[in-house]
This record gives C-alpha cells, structure tokens and sequence, in this order.
C-alpha cells in the first residue's frame, strides 16, 4: 500500500521554489521530499501559473473582471428581488 504523504502550502511552495530556483536538479528535490517527478511538475506549474496570474496587479487591487462580475451579480440581485415584490403584490390584489 502506497504510503499517503501531506505536505504543508509551505512545504509545496518550498519545493515549487527549489524547482524554480534550478539550485538543485529535479531528481535530487524528488529525492529528498521523497515525492514522485509528476507531483515535482505539478507543483510546479501550479506555483508558475500562481506568479502568472499575480504578476502586473498590485496588491489589494481586484481583477477588473472579477469587479465587473460583482457588480453584474449586484444588478441580478436587485432585479430578482424587484421581481419577488411585484410577483408578490400582483398575487395579494388580484381578482379571485
């Protein structure tokens, strides 16, 4: 039975930065977390694709698209909630 193995955000970003870092090889890191090549490159196209996306927006700051979807979502709210009312009013007076 395979042994299961979990490792700390900062064990991974640790492994990921040895990985980047070429201070080692790839096989030496594997070796010495004891962790097999595809979980080495997993971690570190994760931790890649992390900087990527984070690189060019200063902290604090939200993503342009992420505030349009907020804003998208508030304007949905409203008018589902304009729709209840009037749905609701409609039922209270109408005609039996």
């Amino acid at each position: 039975m395979p042994k299961v193995m979990k490792f700390t955000d900062e064990q991974k970003m640790e492994i990921a930065m040895d990985l980047i870092s070429g201070k080692m090889s790839h096989s030496e890191i594997c070796r010495k977390w004891d962790i097999s090549s595809t979980y080495a490159y997993k971690l570190k196209d994760r931790a890649l694709e992390i900087l990527r996306e984070g690189i060019g927006r200063p902290t604090g700051n939200p993503d342009p698209k992420v505030s349009q979807m907020e804003k998208r979502i508030a304007d949905l709210e409203q008018l589902a909630g304009d729709q209840a009312l009037a749905i609701s009013y409609l039922k209270k007076n109408r005609n039996p």
